[in-house]
């Protein structure tokens, strides 16, 4: 196997002074997909949200390529190569799909030559997308919205794409048809972490797997000897490691100030909307309209195929 990618070293995260998550060691190595599974409230939600910067560290550390990424704001982590596609989508139900696409270029500071190319390569993987370019993003399938979703993760070209709770919500068959996407991301430069429900389909793509309970890590290693463990594989479809809405501990009345200020997406792209707006003292839809504006100036904004710039 090749170099470690991702690592987290005795990782303590939470929310306010209230951990959630307790010496907990995982690691994403180049050119793998890594399974992150467990009950509800075990804690898995909160940990992509301390690797991507959401949360600070309470202890230990978080490195890409050896370098640590403790301090560092979620859109310089997602810059340097760690994209978080959280759960809910997040998508602008009033953008077109490829407004929201430009909107992901603009945000992740690529250069508009380059735009058409990167927005060009996601079409590609996701040929629904393109089909659906003009429309609405509001009005496409939970199945398309998941793959816009991914989609806005990967124009960034990330190194380690983070995905919590894909097929939330979605058809099975669906599920495998977004599943046989992300089997291939490896082979694209793309190392994966999920989050999933559907663990059978997480394992049968992963080739090492990290189970939670109650913020530590319960197991550790390769997904094909965790898929032979009948009585975890039985007790995930009985509900004990379903959906995550958001993680149990997560989110108490007591800490409700505490989390409030907490940014909705670790890909920065709304995070960075609302500190302009605030920093200007403007609304932040008109901010978001602004970005889309400059965004679809681009001369290469009216090309109209899949092929990228000339």
């Amino acid at each position: 196997m090749s170099d470690t990618l991702l690592e987290a070293r005795g990782v303590r995260t939470g929310y306010g002074r209230l951990p959630v998550v307790f010496n907990v060691d995982l690691e994403v190595k180049e050119g793998e997909i890594v399974a992150l599974l467990g009950a509800n409230g075990a804690g898995k939600t909160t940990t992509l949200r301390a690797l991507s910067g959401m949360l600070p560290l309470m202890a230990g550390d978080v490195r890409l390529d050896g370098t640590s990424l403790n301090g560092s704001r979620p859109d310089a982590i997602a810059r340097g190569g760690v994209v978080h596609v959280p759960q809910g989508r997040g998508i602008f139900p009033t953008l077109r799909v490829d407004e929201t696409l430009r909107l992901a270029c603009a945000m992740a500071g690529i250069r508009r030559a380059d735009a058409d190319a990167r927005i060009a390569d996601v079409y590609t993987i996701f040929e629904r997308l393109y089909e659906r370019r003009t429309q609405l993003a509001g009005t496409l399938s939970g199945g398309e919205q998941q793959m816009l979703a991914i989609a806005r993760g990967l124009i960034m070209k990330p190194r380690v794409l983070m995905i919590d709770e894909m097929s939330q919500g979605l058809a099975p068959t669906i599920v495998q048809g977004l599943f046989g996407i992300v089997r291939a991301l490896p082979e694209q430069g793309v190392s994966v972490l999920i989050v999933e429900q559907f663990v059978t389909h997480a394992l049968a793509v992963a080739s090492r797997a990290y189970v939670l309970e109650k913020g530590e890590v319960a197991f550790s290693g390769k997904a094909s000897e965790l898929a032979r463990d009948e009585a975890f594989v039985k007790s995930s479809y009985l509900g004990e490691g379903g959906i995550d809405a958001v993680d149990a501990t997560e989110l108490r009345p007591d800490d409700a100030a505490d989390t409030a200020e907490l940014p909705l997406h670790a890909d920065g792209l709304l995070q960075t909307i609302e500190d302009r707006a605030a920093q200007q003292g403007r609304n932040a839809t008109e901010v978001l309209l602004d970005l889309l504006r400059d965004a679809l100036e681009s001369p290469a904004a009216h090309g109209n195929g899949k092929g990228g710039t000339s």
